[in-house]
């Protein structure tokens, strides 16, 4: 058995337009491999920030195997760099993360006006969202210069997820010789998140369940929208083939 699970996240500007991130993760116990990519819809920015890397982790191997499927292109890297690297790179993204969401809401709400209104709803029916059969909750946060205005969409519980997680969390641990097992910061940034940097004493009704898909609306001078969504999660019978890269990519030495 192994799990499929492909996530997108998207940003939608002025003048650069939409810019979307995607990522696609295969598990089984013991192997693991995971491909991003992110890619502007406009044409001319394609050209300058098109990515697609990746990286394969298999329990026991001594080095974990990236490539680049963009240039064709593998390389090796040793689990101890590796891991050195990934705790620089959590410790930093964490940052960025933080800095980041302060800069979006600071430019999406003028914290100078304090009042703010807050409501949210959940809408009657079940809704299928890429196969989940989830409810669906609308947010807003206003003031008299702003408003953000949020949908987002819930299941019960997501399982499947869960064991993805736990097996990815086994394979990492079993192959960080530091047992420092870090997670990478998740795109994930929507309405709880704005609602406790608008006011955080406002009392609501919590979201029910996880999100699969969530949607971001705002009136802007420069931001438009932004997005999340679960594209893809299932099982199917093992297959050693996913957790490979095809033949004809150029083995090249770089450091990371």
């Amino acid at each position: 058995m192994q799990i499929k699970y492909v996530t997108g996240f998207s940003l939608d500007a002025k003048v650069i337009g939409e810019v979307i991130f995607e990522k696609e993760e295969y598990i089984a116990p013991g192997f693991f491999k995971m491909n991003s990519k992110m890619y502007p819809k406009s044409w001319v920015l394609r050209k300058m920030f098109n990515e697609n890397d990746g990286e394969i982790m298999i329990r026991g191997e001594k080095n974990i195997l990236k490539y680049n499927s963009k240039d064709k292109e593998y390389w090796l890297i040793n689990v101890d760099e590796y891991f050195k690297k990934e705790k620089k790179d959590t410790v930093s993204q964490s940052h960025l993360s933080r800095s980041l969401f302060s800069i979006i809401f600071e430019s999406l709400i003028d914290t100078t006006d304090s009042e703010f209104i807050i409501q949210r709803e959940k809408v009657g029916q079940f809704e299928n969202i890429n196969g989940f059969r989830a409810k669906k909750w609308t947010t807003t946060i206003e003031n008299s210069k702003q408003k953000l205005f949020f949908e987002e969409w819930l299941v019960k519980e997501l399982s499947l997820k869960d064991t993805l997680d736990s097996l990815k969390f086994d394979i990492m641990g079993s192959l960080n010789p530091n047992k420092d097992r870090n997670r990478r910061t998740s795109y994930m940034i929507f309405s709880d998140d704005f609602v406790r940097s608008a006011d955080s004493t406002a009392v609501l009704d919590s979201l029910e369940g996880r999100i699969v898909q969530a949607k971001m609306y705002t009136e802007h001078a420069f931001f438009k929208s932004m997005s999340f969504e679960i594209k893809e999660l299932y099982t199917v019978s093992f297959d050693a083939a996913s957790f490979t890269i095809p033949e004809t990519y150029e083995r090249v030495e770089r450091n990371e």
